[in-house]
């Protein structure tokens, strides 16, 4: 019998799947920790109708959980896939803003897969389902329910790959892959402006020809170099970074700072191997800036506050 205390969308999705047969799923990882209060399966409502069923799933590694979301009844596929690029930012933006370690689990272009509810009927979705969460979870849902409400951050594709590679980033197994990771989430981010200086351009130009015409350079040399010096048209992506925290970050001094050390240190970390025993510390300073540029960006508060550091620190 259909349960008719349900809202009507909500029926729907219980009951006649062949109305909204479309589903889509994210598969996430956590850490140990357990930051995010799921005990066992859940069932989450987002908005007035987004059912949100919240699977564990076997692994083998007890020091990560692993998750399925499925995101029920959508009445095309578009929709799903829709609703399950906003679902994976909002998580990721749950995972910044409580500074809990996640990755997301894919192995296509996207991180959701859409699929056809119906071939499961009577199973996928019943109507006597119980919507509920466990108390834990309460802060990640309240969330989760403010990003997925909010046009913000769709089709914001370079912030996607951004906190996926910054959440992610706390679950590599070794301090310097942790660090490396985390300074390379800036990078989907910064927007290489291309300066427009007749000089340069000119420039750029006459060197591009003299090394065309070059008898001495082996065609391999000439094609590299030429790809280097058109590059001098635009600015670095560090530069652009650089730009990004000032137009962000407007009031932190120590940001740039900050910013500058760990590039440096990226940059002989991954050509000289070199080895920093303090190199924990310095992952959480710019993880913190990293953080507060994210909520710059998006317009929420991080629910784990973040440091704003002086030169005493």
């Amino acid at each position: 019998m259909p349960n008719n205390n349900l809202p009507k969308t909500r029926y729907e999705i219980a009951d006649k799947p062949k109305l909204r047969p479309y589903g889509s799923k994210v598969d996430i990882i956590l850490g140990g920790n357990n930051q995010f209060g799921f005990d066992g399966e859940s069932c989450l409502i987002l908005g007035n109708d987004l059912i949100v069923r919240l699977i564990p799933r076997q692994n083998k590694k007890l020091e990560f959980q692993k998750f399925t979301a499925y995101l029920e009844g959508f009445a095309t596929a578009s929709e799903a896939e829709e609703a399950g690029l906003k679902f994976a930012m909002s998580v990721l933006w749950a995972a910044v803003s409580l500074r809990c370690p996640l990755r997301l689990e894919y192995h296509t272009p996207l991180p959701c897969v859409v699929y056809d509810r119906t071939p499961h009927e009577g199973t996928v979705m019943s109507s006597h389902l119980t919507f509920s969460s466990t108390s834990g979870a309460s802060l990640v849902v309240e969330i989760l329910e403010q990003t997925f409400t909010s046009n913000v951050l769709i089709n914001n594709k370079q912030l996607l790959v951004s906190m996926e590679l910054f959440a992610a980033a706390r679950l590599e197994a070794t301090e310097r892959a942790r660090f490396v990771g985390l300074i390379s989430a800036l990078e989907p981010l910064a927007e290489q402006k291309k300066f427009e200086y007749p000089d340069l351009k000119k420039i750029v130009k006459e060197t591009l020809n003299k090394v065309q015409d070059s008898l001495d350079l082996p065609d391999d040399i000439k094609r590299s170099l030429e790809g280097s010096i058109r590059n001098l048209t635009r600015e670095s992506v560090s530069h652009a970074i650089k730009r990004l925290i000032i137009t962000h970050l407007t009031e932190d001094k120590m940001a740039l700072e900050i910013l500058e050390e760990a590039y440096t240190i990226r940059s002989k970390i991954l050509h000289e191997g070199a080895f920093y025993p303090d190199l924990g510390d310095k992952s959480y300073k710019i993880e913190d800036v990293i953080r507060r540029l994210y909520s710059a960006i998006v317009g929420y508060e991080l629910r784990s506050p973040a440091v704003t550091y002086t030169n005493n620190d």
